[in-house]
């Protein structure tokens, strides 16, 4: 019984934060284009800046594991994104402050999201793998969805809410589910194992670790190709927002499958799967006309790609790893992506007029690294090594 309420307020805070956290980044990013400066390198700046926060977010989360777990983590981060969000309305007529407030903001979502994986290991301590996948596309489901109406939330409120009013709205918003997430109980994370099992993370296939290393940069890439193609094509934030509210519908549908499917118990056709979507995907953008139906319908199925994919990596470290060390192979990851997001952010630059193909090629290549056998073994729980090393 207690396992399944913490699983419900699980559920609620990751769902409610993720909502308000997508409306956080649309509004953002749209400011930011619309600087006076002008033009995409404070865009490409502001992306890139994002992920050098990840360096850090290791060593914060080793040191943090000592003192709390991941739900009394989350519990500050959202408090420090209350804050940081009535920065951003401050900001908002200053380019160098919205870089800075970005930049601040990424390093919060960098630790939210060990944070919260670390919860997600805590809540499904003792249950068996497939369980473990069917929570984990329940999860996805309902974060994606709320990432979904996110942006959507923007578009509609920010012409309503002008000045300060959605930047307070924001930050009330985190302060509330913050309030929610708190909690006195529970001992840190490492002080709760014996001996000096978490003194190193396991080591994952390198299979499962370059997808988990190309999460960031591949939104990275999503996140500075859609504003340039919906700005270049003279659509405004409502479009914009379409766009980003589909792909994160599309994420949430492919978790919805899995619970109805249980996909699981074949992971290779499952996997499969996702690489035709993703190359569908990628055919419908490049071929249909441009209008904003078909364009969402393209991300729609891109959208479930990923997602699927998320699913797997988040389900297959869950299982296997204790809270500490999930919440460690997170942040190390991350910390990677950035000089891939740097390289990613630099093509992008120099293909603008086609800068949209980056993202669903890594999407492509992250399921086809997944499908290798060492990570497909891995997942099905046929290679134990890894977790004796835990």
């Amino acid at each position: 019984m207690k396992t399944h309420r913490e699983l419900i307020v699980f559920l609620i805070c990751s769902t409610v934060y993720r909502l308000f956290s997508g409306a956080l980044l649309v509004s953002l990013t749209w400011t930011i284009l619309n600087q006076d400066e002008g033009g995409y390198l404070p865009l490409a700046l502001a992306i890139f800046c994002s992920f050098i926060p990840a360096f850090v977010t290791p060593m914060m989360i080793k040191r943090l594991s000592t003192r709390m777990n991941g739900r009394q983590m989350s519990s500050w981060f959202l408090v420090c994104l209350a804050g940081l969000s009535l920065v951003a309305g401050v900001c908002r007529d200053i380019t160098v402050g919205l870089l800075i407030t970005n930049l601040f903001v990424w390093l919060i979502f960098m630790l939210l999201e060990a944070s919260l994986d670390m919860w997600f290991t805590q809540v499904q301590r003792g249950m068996d793998e497939a369980t473990v996948r069917r929570i984990s596309g329940a999860t996805t489901a309902t974060s994606q969805a709320a990432l979904m109406i996110g942006p959507l939330l923007a578009a509609g409120l920010m012409p309503i809410l002008t000045g300060m009013g959605f930047s307070i709205l924001l930050g009330v918003s985190f302060l509330l589910v913050a309030v929610v997430c708190y909690t006195r109980n529970g001992a840190a994370v490492i002080e709760t194992r014996e001996g000096s099992a978490l003194a190193a993370p396991a080591k994952l296939p390198l299979t499962l670790f370059i997808p988990m290393v190309l999460i960031w940069p591949i939104l990275g890439a999503f996140n500075f190709m859609l504003p340039v193609y919906v700005s270049s094509h003279g659509w405004a934030l409502f479009e914009l927002g379409v766009l980003d509210a589909v792909f994160g519908m599309g994420m949430a549908l492919i978790g919805v499958l899995i619970i109805l499917g249980n996909t699981g118990r074949n992971l290779l056709v499952f996997l499969s799967g996702l690489i035709a979507l993703a190359i569908t995907a990628a055919l419908v953008w490049f071929l249909v006309p441009d209008t904003l139906v078909l364009k969402a319908l393209s991300l729609l199925i891109l959208g479930m790609a990923f997602g699927g994919a998320r699913v797997h990596i988040r389900a297959a470290i869950a299982y296997r790893y204790s809270e500490a060390a999930v919440g460690l192979c997170v942040s190390r990851a991350n910390a990677l992506a950035t000089p891939v997001l740097l390289l990613v952010l630099s093509l992008q630059l120099a293909m603008i007029d086609t800068a949209w193909f980056v993202p669903f090629l890594m999407i492509t290549l992250s399921i086809a690294l997944l499908l290798q056998t060492s990570a497909t073994r891995f997942a099905k729980g046929q290679a134990n090594t890894a977790s004796a090393s835990a």
